[in-house]
């Protein structure tokens, strides 16, 4: 995610890491000024992050010493949930640009009472009290997961480094909740953990974790939000795509969670 230096010279290391380690994939994330150089080497670009770095893009690129975690085996699929993320959001078009600048302006107790949560329903950052709760709801909803979010600990440490984490409850249950985790250097931030229990799901409970998210970071000066959503999934593509949120890549085959190796949709949107 940072390298300094010729990447050609950082290549022969990489190989030779894959081999003795038995991975699969190599990910590397590229500043602007240095996204010949992976091509090069026989990486290929498969997606890009708006703004990443302070403000300038960071392409993403991919090899793989694996060569059948290559194939993405849902592309159809995950080809129509973009084809309609992209379809709403031009039959919305014209209000687009009127509700991005409604949301810079609006305050915070606009922003919750825009949020309509229905009654009993509260949206708030998560404390350290929430760990323990927190890491129960992960593990239920997550068979695998690339972070080990079912634990309290993990979760305890990351508040306390550089995480972000919003829930929604109801009646005093958490039913919905997200992350943040922030780059300060860079000034952006990956959207991620989003989970809502199956009973919750459709009410528009992450949307508003999302609005939330944003409105912290923005008082924080971060320049971009992004995420990396599970591109099987239509509910969390759906609402990053409402939001404003650009489709810039897909990375196939990125990270073990639900029941193995799924392909990752990018999604960003620069303030």
């Amino acid at each position: 995610m940072d390298f300094i230096g010729r990447f050609e010279e950082i290549a022969g290391a990489l190989k030779a890491l894959t081999g003795t380690e038995k991975m699969g994939k190599i990910i590397v994330y590229t500043p602007p000024e240095k996204k010949d150089e992976p091509e090069t080497c026989g990486y290929m670009e498969e997606g890009i992050i708006r703004g990443y770095y302070a403000g300038k893009d960071c392409h993403i690129y991919s090899n793989y010493p694996e060569s059948s975690r290559e194939t993405s085996f849902y592309k159809e699929k995950e080809d129509r949930i973009i084809k309609n993320c992209l379809r709403k959001d031009r039959g919305t078009g014209k209000n687009q640009k009127k509700n991005k600048i409604s949301r810079k302006k609006d305050n915070w107790k606009k922003r919750k009472e825009k949020s309509r949560l229905p009654e009993g329903y509260t949206l708030r950052p998560a404390v350290q009290a929430d760990a323990s709760a927190m890491a129960s709801l992960y593990s239920q909803g997550f068979e695998l997961y690339p972070t080990p979010l079912h634990m309290e600990n993990y979760i305890l440490e990351t508040m306390h480094s550089n995480v972000l984490y919003f829930l929604v409850e109801k009646y005093g249950k958490i039913v919905s909740l997200a992350s943040a985790e922030m780059d300060p250097k860079n000034r952006n931030a990956e959207i991620t953990d989003c989970l809502t229990i199956p009973s919750e799901r459709g009410k528009g409970h992450m949307k508003e974790l999302i609005r939330a998210l944003e409105k912290e970071l923005s008082e924080r000066s971060f320049l971009t939000f992004y995420t990396l959503c599970r591109a099987s999934a239509p509910g969390i593509n759906a609402a990053f795509s409402s939001l404003g949120y650009a489709f810039t890549g897909r990375l196939v085959n990125n990270c073990r969670i639900g029941n193995g190796f799924e392909d990752m949709n990018i999604w960003c949107r620069m303030l």
